[in-house]
């Protein structure tokens, strides 16, 4: 069914839902079968594309049913989380050795080796914990939820699920703009690692509900979309970076050698952050909002 601005929320949530549900359960099937690094990680993405849809549109059922299908989906995310984040380390900490002089990359080859290592005990992990959830069973349970809408539930208590969905949609983005938003004036200055990462995460659930909503926002959205991406990309590498200095930090190196790694991050923590000020000044985040609610 062709869903667009004026469709019912009800309506709409059904099959938006849908989409988002049947690309999971295809990816699940995928990184089941490969278990290669993107499939791994492009599950990993629908998986919390899911979860912002079901919270998204958590109005129109009744929340006990939501929240229980959420659960079930955040055990796979944090899942794939373990065997995702080694993989980055694998490859950031094989670049890095590149980089370095000779003198560190015998000390870094052992850091990623170890990775390597954990991430065979990882696999195994993965495979048998997606396995233990029953990907049928759970595909079953959300096709029930989602065809089970609240439709009889007073609107005062509720959302009203005769509304178009234009109506529903300028809310529900201003509700995660908002968010971020109140997260910037902190997260602009260096050094505020914790503000950033929650800028990130915060950019990050806005670019999801904004592909779900996406054929709402007509001819500007892949500027939009794009301009979003970039920020969170930047805001990812600044987090990954605290990540691996972390790691250098307990992994027992030479003091010389762990002095000149952690130098090297911190100077291309540097660059992101010079990047990130620069965009903030060239694409400022409030206009950005204000585009996003004049597209709709």
């Amino acid at each position: 069914m062709q869903v667009d601005g004026t469709t019912q929320l009800w309506v709409a949530a059904r099959v938006l839902l849908y989409e988002r549900g049947d690309d999971f359960f295809m990816r699940w099937d995928k990184a089941l079968k490969t278990s290669d690094p993107e499939e791994i990680h492009d599950l990993r993405v629908a998986s919390r594309r899911l979860r912002e849809g079901l919270t998204l549109f958590a109005p129109c059922y009744p929340a006990g049913n939501i929240a229980r299908l959420v659960k079930q989906i955040k055990l796979v995310t944090r899942l794939l989380g373990e065997i995702r984040n080694t993989d980055e380390a694998i490859l950031f900490f094989t670049a890095l050795a590149d980089e370095l002089d000779d003198a560190c990359r015998g000390d870094l080859d052992g850091v990623t080796a170890s990775f390597r290592k954990s991430r065979k005990k990882e696999l195994k992990r993965l495979k048998a914990g997606l396995r233990d959830i029953a990907p049928g069973s759970l595909r079953d349970q959300y096709r029930r939820v989602i065809n089970a809408p609240n439709l009889f539930v007073n609107p005062l208590d509720g959302a009203d699920l005769f509304m178009p969905l234009s109506r529903f949609a300028g809310d529900a983005l201003d509700e995660r703009l908002a968010t971020a938003l109140k997260l910037l004036p902190v997260a602009f200055r260096e050094g505020e690692a914790e503000a950033q990462h929650l800028l990130r995460i915060a950019v990050k659930h806005l670019r999801y509900r904004m592909e779900i909503l996406s054929f709402l926002i007509g001819v500007h959205y892949e500027e939009l979309h794009e301009t979003l991406k970039d920020y969170q990309d930047l805001l990812g590498r600044m987090h990954d970076l605290h990540v691996f200095a972390g790691i250098i930090r307990n992994a027992c190196l030479p003091f010389e050698i762990e002095k000149v790694v952690l130098d090297a991050i911190a100077v291309k923590g540097g660059k992101f952050f010079a990047d990130f000020s620069v965009m903030l000044v060239s694409t400022p985040f409030e206009k950005f909002a204000e585009h996003v609610r004049n597209a709709l």
